[in-house]
């Protein structure tokens, strides 16, 4: 298939049987569509016609990588191609888990109208804030390592000179045309997922400033999972229950014939928003559970905890006072799980980690400071965006405050639930720098993202500052020097202010009111045979959760009766007849 610039994408064409014409799904990967073949083949079992392309500079199709920045227009011309040949219905849609869902999102604006439907797992359409920057501060082991084994080493110093939202991250920006996509969405995401941010902020500015045909039209799957633990139940350090994990064909075969075929399947009842809603291990702990919302987030009030100089987080604006922080750039606080995707990377003889991990080894630390509440009289629901607002004196012009979000278990364990970062330079805007002034009390909020927590019974709450997380983030040398310019760094000693004129704090969402108990409309993963073992969506060699999905959808369950292709009169393809 041509691009616009005479660019040759390889693309494979799966037919399904009979003489057509079929609905499409397009898949769209960097990471080699032969890995992908079994999807291809198991949705033309399913009665769908699939098309699964190389994207510029990858494998078998022409050009040079630009690492998402030409898949928007490439993907556009893709489905043009796609919405002439004899074999399309008309009814186009994209599936995918990653950066094969990231192209997905990154074609939908401006699309052919033929683009009904887009299934994106663990993906975000916002690359400049989830991908590769947060709170001003590169993803480095994120965005290194992964540009590392795309063979794109040069790009990451290409990002490293944008640090800016200019004009540069244009062609990969999605959510700032929303009125311009116009097709239905599910978006599925874990609360531990690197893009898990990013996964909301899909479902969320779709659903309500899409174009005509995708306002409304958005459902939301949000699981404890992180990216490299979708499809299972063991998390970081936790093994959460066994209803964590949900059955994908639940959600992938009735969300296709629905929304590229018109028929009036499950999808028509599922709730609009899906979460987990995690708790505490002990048993009986509340959470734990799915819920059912029509909207995310949902309703809460803002509940400020402020942070007292003597460590407790408290209720009460507490007294004024300060403590110092330590910053020193050659030694980083260092991670110790979280939303990461290189899980193996050893930092200081271990494994960086990802999800929920013990943070005692990092607090033990003198360049760390804690924040607890007293053990709670009752259950706390968080559910939504939590930040941090900390006032400091600095003394020097540029810095980094990372904050740590924990639940502090009875046995003394302080098990992460969410951390940010926030680059001082940054905290002004995107697209500008603002540098400290030293000496001068400045504030600075922390974006945590979200997630959906009982505090439970007993539980602490906890707040972790320090001036860094690496390298889950980029260590800033606090000389206020050009970041690209790799100076000598200095160590900052600034001043953490509390007290009534500087009230340093943390935000969260908590519920306003109970959310009822419902029956589960999905089942768990042990559900369907075959389903014993899954793989993440990474490495690119192997077919991923999507693919090992339809692998054993194929192998294991061809004889169920929900797999067979009843005719139904609204096929939007006007066949009738068994496939």
């Amino acid at each position: 298939v041509a691009a616009d610039d005479g660019i040759l994408l390889a693309t494979d064409v799966y037919l399904s049987f009979g003489d057509g014409p079929w609905p499409v799904v397009l898949i769209r990967t960097p990471y080699d569509k032969n890995g992908l073949r079994l999807m291809g083949e198991a949705l033309a079992v399913l009665g769908f016609a699939c098309v699964i392309q190389d994207t510029r500079g990858r494998f078998e199709s022409e050009g040079t990588d630009t690492v998402f920045r030409n898949d928007g227009d490439d993907g556009r011309t893709t489905l043009d191609w796609i919405a002439e040949q004899e074999w399309c219905n008309g009814s186009i849609g994209t599936l995918g888990g990653s950066a094969f869902a990231i192209t997905g999102y990154l074609l939908a604006p401006d699309a052919h109208p033929a683009l009904a439907s887009m299934l994106a797992v663990v993906a975000t359409p916002d690359l400049y804030h989830h991908a590769f920057l947060q709170g001003g501060a590169l993803r480095q082991a994120l965005a290194e390592n992964w540009l590392a084994d795309q063979g794109a080493p040069a790009m990451y110093e290409e990002i490293r000179r944008h640090r800016l939202k200019d004009s540069w991250w244009d062609p990969a920006e999605v959510l700032d045309y929303s009125d311009r996509i116009n097709a239905a969405g599910l978006h599925v995401g874990g609360w531990y997922d690197i893009f898990s941010q990013g996964t909301l902020d899909a479902f969320t500015t779709l659903q309500h400033r899409g174009g005509p045909d995708a306002a409304g039209r958005q459902y939301l799957i949000m699981g404890p999972w992180s990216h490299n633990s979708l499809g299972s139940r063991e998390v970081g350090e936790i093994s959460f229950p066994a209803n964590a994990v949900l059955d994908p064909l639940d959600t992938i075969v009735p969300w296709l014939n629905h929304t590229l075929r018109g028929w009036p399947n499950d999808v028509t009842t599922w709730p609009t928003v899906l979460v987990y809603l995690m708790g505490g291990e002990e048993d009986g702990a509340p959470g734990n559970r799915w819920v059912e919302l029509t909207d995310w987030p949902p309703p809460s009030h803002r509940r400020r905890l402020y942070l007292v100089e003597d460590g407790r987080l408290s209720a009460s604006v507490p007294s004024s006072g300060e403590r110092e922080i330590l910053i020193d750039p050659y030694d980083p606080v260092p991670t110790l799980g979280g939303n990461n995707l290189f899980a193996d990377l050893v930092v200081d003889g271990r494994s960086m980690g990802d999800g929920p991990y013990d943070q005692r080894a990092i607090e033990e630390r003198p360049d760390v400071l804690s924040f607890t509440t007293r053990p709670l009289s009752g259950p706390v629901t968080v559910m939504g965006r939590v930040s941090a607002t900390l006032w400091i004196r600095p003394d020097t012009q540029d810095l980094d405050l990372a904050v740590r979000l924990t639940d502090v278990t009875p046995d003394g364990r302080s098990m992460l639930i969410l951390d940010g970062i926030q680059r001082a330079r940054m905290r002004c805007g995107d697209d500008r720098e603002c540098l400290l002034v030293p000496g001068v009390p400045t504030e600075v909020t922390v974006d945590l993202w979200s997630t959906a927590m009982v505090f439970n019974t007993g539980h602490r709450i906890r707040i972790d500052v320090s001036g860094s997380n690496s390298p889950r983030f980029e260590v800033n040398p606090n000389n206020g020097e050009d970041l690209a310019d790799d100076r000598p760094g200095i160590v900052a000693r600034p001043e953490l202010l509390f007290g009534p004129d500087y009230p340093s704090r943390v935000e969260l969402p908590v519920l306003v009111s109970a959310i009822r108990r419902v029956a589960p409309r999905f089942h768990p993963l042990h559900a369907h045979p075959g389903f014993s073992t899954m793989r993440a969506l990474e490495p690119a060699t192997t077919p991923g959760l999507l693919g090992q999905t339809f692998r054993e959808l194929v192998q294991s369950n061809m004889n169920r009766p929900w797999w067979r292709a009843e005719p139904h009169p609204t096929d939007l393809g006007g066949r009738s007849g068994s496939r």
